[in-house]
């Protein structure tokens, strides 16, 4: 008998274990998007519990630190929206996804880069269609060297900066 309890106990291990998983993203990664309009990423976000946060990381290929703004879940999926970037001053911009489910558990995308063309040069750019969403952006800084104001890579229009806080 002992040995039957024991062995059940040994084979629902691994079951019990992998019962809360960190959350799936399901991104199909965008190739480009245009200069001088605010760029809507989406992904299919799920877990076997709850999605607690969804947020995409972004900075101008070669820069340091990436900056995020926060997805929101739209009934079907979870989407961001991203800052425009300049013309001339951003040739990429790479771009990752993150997800953590209400026990903490992260899971990231590999990290993208969608290149800045021309208009008519890049057939299916991401754009912001929601003029509302366009100018409400905000976006966080992920380190103090980031300063106080957003990448003069990116339009500022319609954009919160939220900076590193000092210590106390």
């Amino acid at each position: 008998m002992k040995t039957t309890i024991l062995w059940v106990l040994a084979v629902g291990l691994p079951v019990l274990a992998s019962a809360d998983d960190a959350p799936i993203v399901d991104h199909q990664p965008v190739p480009c998007t245009i200069p001088d309009k605010a760029i809507s990423l989406c992904a299919n976000i799920s877990d076997d519990n709850e999605v607690a946060k969804s947020r995409i990381y972004f900075k101008r290929s070669g820069e340091d630190f990436y900056n995020f703004v926060d997805m929101q879940f739209g009934g079907i999926n979870y989407c961001g929206t991203l800052p425009a970037p300049l013309a001339g001053k951003v040739l990429a911009i790479e771009y990752y996804i993150q997800a953590i489910d209400n026990a903490y558990q992260p899971t990231r995308t590999s990290t993208y880069q969608m290149n800045v063309q021309a208009e008519g040069v890049c057939e299916f750019p991401p754009i912001e269609k929601e003029a509302s969403r366009a100018a409400a952006i905000r976006v966080f800084a992920t380190h103090k060297k980031q300063g106080k104001k957003l990448d003069e890579a990116f339009s500022s229009a319609g954009v919160t900066f939220v900076p590193i806080a000092p210590p106390k």
